[in-house]
Formats: structure tokens, C-alpha cells, sequence
């Protein structure tokens, strides 16, 4: 064989040194975030379709699965041309249906919630810390979401989300970008001054717009309740890192990095949700999820939550 030729299937291996990760993955481990992120969405998609009543079906269960596919070769040489392909018949296969960007944007979503939950079970030394200052990170991660909960307000959830999914299908090119050590303008400022060490860059960016975009998707009825679980989001978390940080003094029995201080923070952040429904059922939403965010989950929060409340709001409108 030529050598030439053996030098671009060595680019092109599976096991190929991807700068994704603080530790370059092996082959097995490539493989088995592969195969478990294509299990762990499918199964989200399925126990959706069972217990809360939705699912795209035939429609979409190919995208959650082939999503899932590019989710875990982000970083890697071909992933350009797969993830092309991807969103180009991933339009072709929901066109036509009412709202279609709305199911794009779920699956989407649905497969990064299943790569986030592999990430953290194949990579399990991973750890992420928290910045000494957090207040530029939780500053940006409040003021867009309330901007998002604007634009739902004034334009409809069904023009937001056309631009939340095109801003995600951007984000995803840039992060694979600087996997791949490409050089993104913007990016070394973002990391500097935003992210966390251990973290992917802008990876808490894209799990954010990742569960906002199941949200608007799931909730694409039911505005209100869109905007509910955003602020949830926003105030939540924000409230809880601040409190927490500063006031913090008594460790969580079940979570030794979080304390009582920054739980009590969430919730009242969280109650911001009853500026835009103010009942009981989101009251409790609002301490459920001041109980999820506590948990010593290595999923990403910022897809877990939103998924968790929207999904608890279906259940109840």
C-alpha cells in the first residue's frame, strides 16, 4: 500500500489523538463513547415516547442516532463532512412537517444529552473546577438566557428557536474546531476569561443552548412555560454559584462540593419562574430542581436541568 494512502487512513482512525479531551482518548475508549452515546439517546428518545407521550418516530430517531455518531467524533478529521451531511438530511427527513427546525433542534438535543451522559461515564477522571472568580461566567450564562426569554416573549418561541439552532450549529463547527487545534478568533479570550479547567472550550456554552433548544422544542405550545424553565435555568444556577461561593459554609451530606447555603440560592433564583407561571406545580419544579442541581451528577447541568424541567412541565400543563 502506498504510503500515502497508509498516512490518511492513520489520520483517519478511529483512535486517532483527538485534543478534545485532557487525556487523548484510546481506541476502546473512543469506541465505547461512541456506542454509549448512541444507547444512552436512543433510550432517552424511548422512555420520552413511553412516559411523557412524545417522539418523533421514524422522523427523527435516525437523527438522534446519527447525531449521536458526530457528537463523538467532534475533534476528529472527517467530522466536517459528516456533520454537512447530517444536518443536510436531517432537514430533508422533518421538512415539510409544521415547525420542523423545532424537531431538528430536539434530536439535536436529545443526542448531545446522550453524549454528555457517555462523556461522563467513559471519562470518568475528568474534572471539571470552578473558576476564583465565576461573576464574568455567571454574568454572561443570566444575561443571555433572559435575553432568550425575550425574544420568546416578543417573537414567538417558533422564530427563537430558528435562531437558537443555527447559533448551536455554529457553536458545534467552532468547538470542533479548536478540538482539532485550529486556532478559533475568540476563543483563547473565552477560555481566559470564562472557562473552567478541564473543561472543553465552550462546552458549558453548548450544553446551555442544547437544553434550551429540547426546551423551546418539547414546550414549542407553551411559551410561558418555556420562559419558566429558562429562568430556572439563568437565576437558579447563577443564584446557586454566587450564594455558594460566598456564602457557603455548610457542605451538602450527599455532595461535599455544593453546600446548603448555595442549594437555598438556586430556589430562590429558581422561583423567578413565577413571573411567568405562578403556581404551585412551579413551585415544586422550581425545588425539584434546586434538588437535581445538587446532586453530584458529572453531566453537565446546563443540558440536565432544562431537560428536567421542561420535561416535568409537559407533565403538568
Amino acid at each position: 500500500m502506498p504510503a500515502v494512502v497508509q498516512r490518511y487512513l492513520r489520520i483517519l482512525a478511529i483512535d486517532q489523538v483527538n485534543p478534545l479531551y485532557p487525556s487523548p482518548p484510546t481506541s476502546t475508549e473512543r469506541s465505547k463513547l461512541l456506542l454509549f452515546s448512541i444507547l444512552t439517546a436512543a433510550s432517552i428518545a424511548y422512555v420520552m415516547e413511553v412516559f411523557i407521550g412524545i417522539g418523533g418516530g421514524n422522523r427523527t430517531e435516525p437523527l438522534i442516532w446519527g447525531f449521536s455518531i458526530l457528537f463523538s467524533l467532534l475533534g476528529h478529521l472527517i467530522f466536517p463532512l459528516l456533520y454537512l451531511l447530517g444536518l443536510l438530511f436531517g432537514i430533508y427527513k422533518v421538512s415539510g412537517a409544521d415547525g420542523w427546525w423545532l424537531d431538528l433542534g430536539q434530536a439535536i438535543a436529545i443526542a448531545g444529552l446522550g453524549y454528555a451522559i457517555a462523556e461522563a461515564m467513559v471519562f470518568r477522571e475528568r474534572r471539571k473546577k470552578s473558576r476564583e472568580d465565576e461573576r464574568t461566567r455567571k454574568a454572561l450564562h443570566i444575561a443571555s438566557n433572559l435575553v432568550t426569554c425575550l425574544l420568546i416573549w416578543a417573537f414567538g418561541i417558533r422564530a427563537t428557536s430558528i435562531l437558537v439552532l443555527s447559533m448551536t450549529c455554529i457553536e458545534i463547527l467552532l468547538i470542533h474546531l479548536a478540538a482539532s487545534g485550529i486556532k478559533v478568533p475568540g476563543m483563547k479570550e473565552w477560555v481566559e476569561n470564562v472557562g473552567r479547567e478541564g473543561e472543553i472550550q465552550g462546552e458549558g456554552a453548548l450544553y446551555n443552548a442544547l437544553g434550551i433548544l429540547f426546551t423551546l422544542g418539547l414546550l414549542r405550545d407553551h411559551p410561558l412555560a418555556a420562559i419558566a424553565v429558562i429562568i430556572i435555568l439563568a437565576m437558579g444556577d447563577g443564584l446557586a454559584t454566587y450564594i455558594g461561593g460566598r456564602y457557603g459554609r455548610h457542605k451538602l451530606p450527599w455532595n461535599k462540593s455544593k453546600s446548603m447555603e448555595g442549594m437555598i440560592g438556586f430556589a430562590v433564583g429558581a422561583f423567578g419562574a413565577f413571573l411567568a407561571i405562578p403556581t404551585a406545580g412551579t413551585a415544586a419544579i422550581a425545588l425539584l430542581s434546586s434538588i437535581i442541581e445538587s446532586l453530584p451528577l458529572k453531566v453537565d447541568d446546563n443540558i440536565i436541568l432544562p431537560v428536567a424541567a421542561s420535561s416535568m412541565y409537559y407533565l403538568i400543563i
